[in-house]
């Protein structure tokens, strides 16, 4: 049997707990403590902390706790400004200056019935805590969020190819970035969170060695302990995303990098099959290309693969360029599409060989011994 399958004591008492957590009373109007890690994000606090003020929630039932990493860019005096003149909004330190400490320092300070977490460069549509708080009793869940509208952070054809391309299934878009419905459903993931407060306490800490990827490690913690995700589509967050195409592929590269190095640190398994497909893609490119060279059948190989990926990549562009009215992308898609693909892979190919080396991989997922004592 699959180990996370096994019944163990600790998970039968989670479960227990969390039924009692469920049956607990809980109003609509629950008191909510918003989390917003931040660093440095003196261009998009403002808006966002406008828009989760103007967002319909009693101000009575809401506290607003600005988690900032010693920013060095106005970031602090403009919360400092808008604390003074509103009780609901804390300024408090992050003095390691990484997102899963940042979340950490707000849950254990928080006040609220909820914990809703926010993000620093985003805004809020009104109604969006309110939605994801509502669900949470509705829908008997444990975690509740909403959807995702990407916006990009700058104007042109290469920005909203970059936006397309993070919002499109080929491009490896996760449910929140592209529902197309207004009904809730139950999910695997949602972004950001909202759970009770209890719900988190019972679930453990953010891992504070994953520099990326906390949110989902910590969400397959949850799911493991038998929380249930539900998705909002009618709670909306603007997101705005880095749509240059060089940030965008570095930004690319770094997720894959975590996606698998998180292994290491975690004795949970912090990936999925959508997010290997990426290195298993790149693998056979390098490896084929390399083999070429010996090999005319693995040169038909790599061949195939590549004519069967444009194919599809050009399908796709196809598609975006009929929604958006716009031909270039027929060709801009492609070439965003593939550094996307490429660069991820890359970064969990390098992930993966890191973790496979550290001990506390081996240590996390059920080996005693060192991996150099274990191949003896």
């Amino acid at each position: 049997m699959d180990a996370s399958l096994r019944e163990t004591p600790n998970r039968i008492a989670r479960r227990g707990f969390l039924a009692k957590i469920m049956k607990s009373d809980f109003s609509k109007w629950a008191s909510v403590s918003a989390v917003i890690p931040c660093r440095n994000e003196a261009n998009f606090i403002e808006p966002c902390l406008a828009s989760v003020l103007a967002n319909g929630y009693p101000p009575d039932r809401l506290e607003i706790l600005v988690i900032d990493g010693l920013s060095n860019d106005g970031t602090r005096e403009i919360v400092r400004k808008l604390s003074s003149e509103n009780s609901q909004i804390r300024l408090i330190d992050n003095p390691e200056c990484i997102t899963p400490a940042a979340l950490n320092i707000g849950i254990s300070t928080a006040t609220g019935e909820v914990v809703i977490r926010l993000d620093a460069h985003a805004t809020y549509e009104r109604g969006y805590i309110e939605r994801c708080v509502d669900a949470l009793a509705r829908y008997d869940a444990g975690n509740s969020g909403g959807v995702w509208r990407i916006l990009p952070r700058r104007q042109g054809v290469m920005a909203r190819a970059v936006v397309r391309a993070l919002t499109h299934r080929f491009g490896g878009a996760a449910r929140y970035r592209r529902a197309n419905t207004r009904e809730p459903e139950f999910v695997d993931l949602v972004p950001f969170f909202c759970c009770r407060r209890e719900t988190l306490q019972m679930v453990g800490p953010f891992n504070c060695h994953l520099l990326r990827h906390q949110d989902f490690e910590h969400s397959t913690r949850m799911r493991r302990a038998g929380v249930r995700f539900v998705m909002v589509p009618t709670a909306v967050c603007n997101y705005y995303t880095r749509s240059d195409l060089r940030s965008f592929w570095v930004h690319s590269f770094r997720d894959g990098l975590w996606v698998t190095l998180a292994a290491a640190y975690t004795d949970v398994v912090p990936f999925s099959i959508r997010h290997l497909i990426p290195m298993f893609f790149t693998l056979a490119v390098v490896v084929g290309m390399v083999g070429s060279a010996l090999s005319m059948l693995m040169s038909w190989a790599v061949t195939l693969v590549v004519v069967l990926y444009l194919c599809v990549a050009l399908a796709c562009a196809a598609q975006v360029a009929v929604e958006e009215l716009d031909l270039r992308m027929v060709a801009l898609m492609p070439l965003v599409f593939f550094g996307r693909h490429l660069l991820f892979g890359a970064g969990a190919l390098i992930g993966a060989v890191r973790a496979l080396v550290t001990r506390e991989f081996w240590r996390h997922h059920g080996f005693k011994r060192s991996p150099a004592s274990a191949a003896q």
